[in-house]
């Protein structure tokens, strides 16, 4: 076998050890938080030895930090947002905020690492306030976009953005807590989508 190809062979390996470290690591961290877990528990959990994992991280502090950089749903909403198509607004940010909602619970363990975590590690807060920040901004973005094609009313933009965000992550939340039989999610968020632009879109005269 040529020697390029034994290293990329080492190189998918290595990288495929590093993700199964991270998914371990996610798992346990969702768990028993950050404070209770262990290198030892993470390390049995991804079933590699305690030398190969700090072969890749050299603490449970960067362990935490890289399982939280590379689970982040930033990339995945930027692209759910993607740009204004020629849809009705209102069919459009239904259809965001429910594939926002489906993503929260495809995202759940990470989630709940910030839940049990935000209180009392101030990385982690900070990572995912920043997160929901620039979440939020994304949203803007697109809001801003119908704006300034004359559907949506000039507003404050971030106000009804940040509304989107937190009213999704809430229901999600409340689900997480109570089940589905608080709010059904399609039906929440159309017709939260629809109050939010009761105030906000141009009617066209008939």
């Amino acid at each position: 076998m040529p020697e390029t190809i034994k290293a990329d062979n080492r190189k998918m390996q290595a990288e495929k050890r590093r993700r199964e470290i991270l998914d371990a690591a996610l798992k346990i961290f969702a768990e028993q938080g950050y404070q209770g877990a262990t290198i030892s528990q993470i390390s049995e959990t991804a079933g590699t030895s305690l030398e190969l994992l700090y072969h890749y991280f050299p603490n449970k502090k960067a362990l935490m930090e890289a399982v939280i950089a590379e689970n982040s749903f930033l990339p995945m909403l930027k692209n759910i947002l993607g740009k204004p198509g020629n849809q009705n607004i209102q069919t459009v940010l239904t259809k965001l905020c429910l594939e926002f909602y489906r993503l929260l619970e495809n995202k759940k363990e990470l989630v709940s690492v910030f839940l049990r975590e935000g209180t009392s590690n101030p990385t982690v807060r900070q990572v995912w306030f920043g997160m929901l920040a620039q979440g939020a901004l994304s949203f803007k973005i697109f809001l801003d976009q119908y704006v300034e094609r004359g559907v949506l009313k000039a507003h404050s933009t971030d106000i009804s953005a940040r509304s989107l965000m937190s009213a999704t992550v809430m229901l999600y939340l409340t689900n997480e807590a109570f089940g589905e039989g608080f709010a059904k999610p399609a039906e929440f968020i159309t017709q939260m989508v629809a109050n939010q632009l009761s105030g906000i879109e141009i009617r066209q005269k008939e």
